[in-house]
């Protein structure tokens, strides 16, 4: 697995490592099908599949999943807020895609706006739950997942399907990075959860 230069893989010594694989495999499995099904959404779109619906209340499933990961460590209304931006980040970004294959430019700026100001308010909302969470650090790491998600839709878009599957390697890659930085985050911040 290649990681992103900025986020180094979890690498803590913990007293019950079957607590700390358990959080692994939990966050790695839901942020990977995060991207996989955003994918199949992509494709759904821009070939205009009859899958489309389908396709679109599995991805929308995702964030309850996500939830689910972190309601075993923060409270319910933490939880719901993460999984209200991670709905709203799905949302804005099925939009986009139509948008920018219908070619209306003015609409698919709009939304790119709006697409970064949820990141920013998702930065902030996991910075405000956990002191190892910094915010900018945070915001960098969305913006990259939003910025590589975008090469992956324009090469969709054109048609340029080599590129396509590149781009989605990196989206894949960029986003098991993230999940190693939310475990990394939550062991620091809740080592007591982690002895046998």
């Amino acid at each position: 697995m290649h990681y992103p230069p900025s986020y180094p893989p979890v690498t803590h010594i913990c007293p019950d490592t079957d607590k700390e694989i358990k959080l692994i495999n939990n966050m790695r499995l839901v942020w990977s099908q995060h991207v996989y099904w955003t994918r199949m959404l992509l494709i759904s779109i821009a070939e205009r599949l009859k899958d489309l619906d389908a396709v679109t209340a599995r991805l929308m499933q995702n964030p309850k999943d996500i939830g689910a990961v972190f309601a075993g460590y923060y409270a319910p209304e933490a939880v719901d807020v993460i999984t209200r931006l991670l709905t709203e980040h799905l949302q804005i970004g099925a939009e986009l895609i139509t948008a920018l294959r219908d070619k209306k430019t003015a609409q698919a700026a709009e939304l790119d706006r709006q697409w970064y100001a949820n990141a920013d308010q998702m930065a902030a909302a996991f910075s405000s739950i956990n002191p190892y969470y910094d915010q900018r650090v945070w915001q960098d790491m969305l913006y990259r997942h939003l910025d590589l998600t975008k090469q992956e839709v324009a090469a969709r878009l054109a048609g340029n399907y080599p590129a396509d599957i590149r781009a989605f390697d990196a989206v894949e890659a960029e986003a098991l990075g993230m999940a190693d930085m939310f475990v990394a985050g939550i062991m620091k911040q809740f080592p007591q959860m982690f002895v046998g």
